[in-house]
């Protein structure tokens, strides 16, 4: 005996009744079992730095760049006896003594940020180098590494194109290196930003016979923050046509304005602006450079002393050189 079911629209509701929690439950099964994206970890709260130097910086051919490693302790010096060590030089070291010399951990990455806003990428280690380098008052000898990058790095050439890596077991996803992206000088006609110029030290210099040139290099982010890379130079000429023989004063400052601050700061122990790090947070550390030192600074600590990387050891000419001034006779 067959059994009819007549399908009324009541008999209709009761069965969809029915089946939507089935339905539902298929669903909501399907939307747990997607892989969830991973959350980006940003930029380390306390980076491991490794500065680079170029090649021809020290002695070798081609272009390109070599990572920072270690400083070699004379003890350890093995590359350069005592009778090579009041010259420089540069010698392949070999992949076993690596350990000895105090060179990392090879099996930490080191992510490098080349051009400017981009997304770091791996590097490996694959050559490397003992550099003697420096002046008589003060030559060590360097670590240093060629590495395999996957990613575009400028070659060497302006300050603002030299890449750095942090060292980290993780990528450091989310987090990007910033560079200068504005700059003004008095020679645009305009003058000092009232922020900037609470900041500098005061000097009485009134025309025609003083005059005040000064230059700024800057990041800026979209919540207002800002770092401020600032030289001035007081120039009183005393009667004397030749600007070799003016008086001249010279200050430059490292500034931090920080989110929601109404005027910068200066950064302990700040020299030439290098570059940020930042990431979905904010800026987290600032980078500057002094001869043979890179800085870095905790955007949330302005006051906070800088931990230093020494890298190099300054050149005579690099010494010569090292004097920031705006004067039309640069000495």
């Amino acid at each position: 005996m067959e059994l009819a079911v007549r399908w009324t629209p009541r008999t209709w509701g009761w069965a969809l009744a029915l089946l939507l929690p089935l339905t539902a439950s298929a669903q909501f099964d399907d939307v747990d079992g997607f892989p969830s994206a991973e959350p980006e970890r940003g930029c380390p709260k306390r980076p491991d730095v490794v500065p680079f130097t170029a090649r021809n910086l020290v002695g070798l051919k081609g272009a390109g760049w070599l990572a920072h490693q270690a400083v070699i302790p004379e003890s350890k010096d093995t590359y350069f006896p005592e009778s090579e060590r009041d010259r420089s030089g540069v010698k392949l070291v070999q992949e076993e003594d690596l350990r000895k010399l105090g060179a990392p951990d090879r099996n930490v990455p080191l992510w490098v940020f080349g051009k400017a806003d981009a997304a770091p990428c791996r590097a490996v280690p694959v050559t490397w180098w003992a550099v003697r380098m420096g002046t008589d008052a003060d030559r060590k000898t360097y670590l240093m590494a060629e590495l395999q990058v996957a990613c575009d790095v400028l070659p060497p050439g302006r300050l603002s194109g030299t890449p750095v890596a942090l060292r980290q077991k993780d990528a450091p996803t989310g987090c990007k290196l910033r560079r200068t992206d504005d700059s003004a000088s008095s020679d645009d006609g305009r003058g000092l930003p009232l922020e900037l110029s609470d900041a500098l030290p005061e000097r009485a210099c009134e025309a025609p016979e003083c005059t005040r040139k000064w230059e700024i290099f800057s990041s800026r982010w979209d919540d207002g923050s800002a770092v401020f890379d600032i030289a001035v130079s007081w120039m009183k000429r005393g009667g004397k046509k030749d600007p070799c023989e003016w008086e001249t004063e010279d200050a430059s400052m490292l500034l931090l304005r920080s989110a929601g601050s109404l005027a910068p700061m200066p950064l302990r122990g700040g020299g030439a602006y290098f570059g940020a790090l930042y990431d979905s947070t904010g800026l987290r550390t600032v980078l500057s450079r002094t001869l043979g030192t890179l800085n870095v600074h905790d955007a949330a600590k302005p006051k906070l002393a800088p931990k230093t990387v020494r890298y190099s050891s300054p050149s005579e000419e690099e010494l010569l050189n090292a004097k920031r001034t705006l004067s039309p006779c640069k000495k």
